[in-house]
C-alpha cells in the first residue's frame, strides 16, 4: 500500500459545498500502524471560513446536546 505523506484534497461537504485543503500525514510511532494526517486550509479562504462555519455548527449542536441531557 502506498501512502501520500502530504498535498492538496478536494473535498464535497453536503453542508457547506466544495472544500480545498492541504494534507499532512505521519506515523504514531507507538502504535504500529496507526497514521495521523491533518488537514487544513488556506487562511482566509473560502475554504477556511466554511470550515469554521462547520465548527460553529458542531459545537451549537454539542451545546444542544449537553443541555438536554442536564435537563433531560
Amino acid at each position: 500500500m502506498r501512502i501520500h505523506r502530504g498535498g492538496v484534497k478536494g473535498i464535497r461537504h453536503p453542508a457547506v459545498g466544495d472544500l480545498t485543503v492541504s494534507y499532512e500525514s505521519m506515523t504514531v510511532d507507538s502504535d504500529a500502524g496507526l497514521i495521523l494526517t491533518v488537514y487544513s486550509a488556506e487562511p482566509d479562504s473560502l475554504s477556511e471560513k466554511a470550515l469554521r462555519r462547520l465548527a460553529d455548527w458542531a459545537a451549537t449542536v454539542e451545546g444542544e446536546q449537553s443541555t438536554q441531557a442536564a435537563t433531560g
